[in-house]
């Protein structure tokens, strides 16, 4: 009798267990669909079931408490140059390259310390890396053929229509490539100044895709440098996920990164957004396998990756801050585990050896970040103008403390309520997640604090610690808080949101996988496939076809104009014989002349007093003007009484503009 009941208990949570998770994962994108409306009631009352059927049946269910990656011991205690000797010689010449490096690096130039640099690098790795075991434990070839398939999935995402999405450039465009150009032209700074300053690493990326493929000076250029790195974010995302939570949860990351538009539309738009990703993710994975191993290679190689990204991206300055929060939350949690005793899944950082590989991590990411450290000891103010200008502007600390609180709110609600504004940047508030990324990502968050909470799992501590550092860039705009949320200073976050996103149907898939009975398994297969497939074609259309539109709505159309330029030119003369004359909210003189072919062609008529002295000038000219800026039509006419008047009817709505063209005599 007692086998009976125990036959049919387990054959009833067999079944309920099962149709809870599946009830949760149908009705959490219900609430992100009404989230996604900005109806918040409605959405609440989605999410909260959800939540409860998720909690429940992951509740005591041993299938859903992922387990926790052990140590390996891929390192062996063997230095990876033999002798104490040279390792003692590499460390010295390691110092003094990098003193040399320093004094270099003088002068805001590059080529003063650069091979010096370099060979300080190289030199550290050489003294300080141990030499890894030769016989490493393979992944099963599905995993790389899995990984594969989702990383080309991610390069269509971001190589398809590329040179016609998105179309048009804006102004930061026209300064990047004036970066460029200069670049081009033989200039080799290490921080940029122009435009409030810039870290150097898609300048020197852009041009060398100049010199060594087709590209030329434009936003073609820019855009196969950022979706490089776009593309590339999607295995290494998979890499974080698959060092926190295994194979699957890497799989399932890489996926949701791969096809989200959010992600997507910040690494096609041709400016330095999606590098934070791209090194943040490595980074916190090398870290986070330190945490677990203590190898010394693997502090190496978090804090080289570390020091290189901080020279692409302003808000990869957060990440410094993350390790160090990182590093004392493990210390915390490792107390606490002594105190009550018991082993634990991870190296311990109550040791000599811990802190030792720490420093040499910590030592390299400064070597690493040197060319930076000496232009901020030569130009403070330049280096943290643009963040210090979001920061405080002024403000009392009662206001500031205000701002600051809305902004984590407004932070918060980015994901499924309400996103960026920026018309560049996102769909104006449209959430950063799609309907199943979002929904899923609800159920993420719960798992994660109820797995912090009720079984004090440090991975859960350390995502969530993640997950709200690397929000800071966006909610530190305390003097500018309408730049809040920001998809583009939040960019650090994504691989972590995508993560999060992965837990429940990582969960879910293991669970139903080891304890599922037949039927479950095959109700879970098209469930899941469904899901994914959604995915897909949602963030499809909403990158290439809603954000195409409103994105070309949205901004001036210099490329029309470029194409009139260049045909005058070629037909009539040069273009140093077109102008453009400004008008408030217009489009950007510069990007006229990028359209055109010419980077340095800046023609504008800002006082409309030079367009008499042009004239009085021999040779054709041709003037863009404004639809209704009537004074200068008035002075054009004034000065060029034969000049003819055109009205250019753009292919986009309320973007026409009229042509003024005085040409020489048939």
């Amino acid at each position: 009798m007692t086998t009976q009941r125990q036959r049919f208990v387990g054959q009833r949570s067999n079944f309920i267990r099962p149709a809870l998770l599946a009830l949760a994962i149908l009705l959490a994108p219900g609430g992100q669909l009404f989230a996604a409306r900005q109806r918040a009631l409605p959405a609440v009352a989605l999410f909260l079931p959800a939540i409860l059927f998720f909690l429940a049946a992951v509740w005591r269910w041993s299938g859903a408490a992922l387990p926790a990656r052990r140590p390996t011991g891929r390192e062996g205690p063997q230095s990876l140059t033999p002798g104490r000797g040279w390792r003692a010689l590499f460390a010295i010449s390691s110092v003094l390259l990098a003193l040399l490096a320093y004094e270099g690096f003088a002068g805001n130039y590059l080529p003063g310390g650069l091979w010096y640099w370099l060979g300080a690098m190289l030199y550290f790795v050489l003294a300080f890396a141990h030499r890894p075991h030769l016989s490493r434990p393979r992944l099963p070839g599905r995993f790389w053929l899995a990984l594969l398939a989702i990383t080309l999935l991610g390069a269509v995402f971001r190589f398809y229509r590329l040179d016609a999405i998105p179309g048009e450039m804006t102004s930061d465009h026209a300064e990047k490539l004036l970066d460029v150009h200069d670049v081009l032209m033989g200039a080799r700074p290490i921080f940029f100044p122009r435009n409030t300053g810039r870290e150097a690493l898609q300048f020197y990326l852009t041009a060398a895709l100049i010199r060594l493929t087709p590209l030329t000076e434009n936003h073609l250029a820019l855009k196969v440098g950022t979706a490089l790195f776009g593309a590339i974010t999607v295995p290494l995302t998979a890499f974080l996920g698959r060092e926190l939570y295994g194979r699957l949860a890497g799989l399932f990351a890489a996926f949701f990164i791969a096809v989200s538009h959010w992600h997507v539309a910040i690494s096609r738009v041709g400016l330095r957004f999606p590098f934070t990703a791209a090194f943040t993710a490595p980074a916190l994975a090398f870290l986070l396998r330190s945490f677990r191993n203590n190898g010394r290679n693997d502090w190496l190689a978090a804090g080289l990756i570390l020091g290189l990204g901080l020279h692409s991206y302003t808000a990869m300055r957060i990440v410094p801050l993350l390790f160090i929060l990182l590093v004392l939350a493990k210390v915390a949690a490792d107390l606490l585990r002594r105190r009550r005793g018991g082993a634990g899944s991870e190296a311990s950082s109550l040791s000599r050896a811990f802190w030792q590989n720490a420093l040499l991590g910590g030592l390299l990411a400064l070597i690493a970040f040197l060319p930076l450290v000496r232009y901020l000891q030569e130009n403070p103010d330049m280096f943290w103008y643009r963040a210090s200008s979001r920061l405080q502007e002024g403000l009392p600390a009662g206001a500031l403390w205000a701002s600051f609180w809305t902004n984590v709110k407004n932070a918060l609600l980015m994901f499924n309520y309400r996103g960026d504004v920026v018309p560049a940047n996102t769909i104006p508030g449209s959430p950063q997640l799609g309907l199943v990324a979002g929904a899923l990502f609800i159920l993420g968050l719960a798992y994660a604090l109820w797995r912090l909470l009720a079984a004090r799992e440090r991975r859960s501590l350390y995502v969530l610690l993640s997950f709200a550092v690397l929000l800071l860039p966006s909610i530190l705009s305390l003097a500018y808080p309408e730049e809040n949320p920001s998809a583009v200073r939040t960019g650090g976050a994504i691989p972590v949101v995508m993560l999060v996103a992965a837990l429940p149907l990582t969960v879910g898939t293991a669970a139903c996988w080891r304890q599922c009975v037949g039927w479950g398994r095959r109700a879970a297969v098209p469930l899941l496939a469904g899901l994914l497939l959604f995915a897909i074609a949602e963030d499809a259309k909403w990158y290439f076809d809603d954000y195409d539109a409103h994105y070309r709505l949205s901004n001036w159309n210099a490329t029309e104009m470029g194409a009139v330029a260049r045909e005058f030119a070629r037909q009539y003369g040069s273009l140093r014989d077109v102008y453009h004359i400004p008008y408030p909210h217009w489009v950007d003189t510069r990007n006229i002349g990028i359209n055109a072919g010419d980077v340095t062609w800046n023609n504008a008529v800002p006082d409309l007093n030079e367009i008499a002295a042009q004239a009085a000038l021999p040779g054709p000219r041709l003037y863009f003007v404004h639809p209704d800026h009537h004074e200068a039509l008035a002075a054009l006419q004034a000065a060029y009484p034969d000049g003819e008047l055109h009205y250019y009817d753009s292919e986009r709505p309320g973007k026409d503009f009229i042509l003024f063209r005085v040409l020489p005599p048939p």
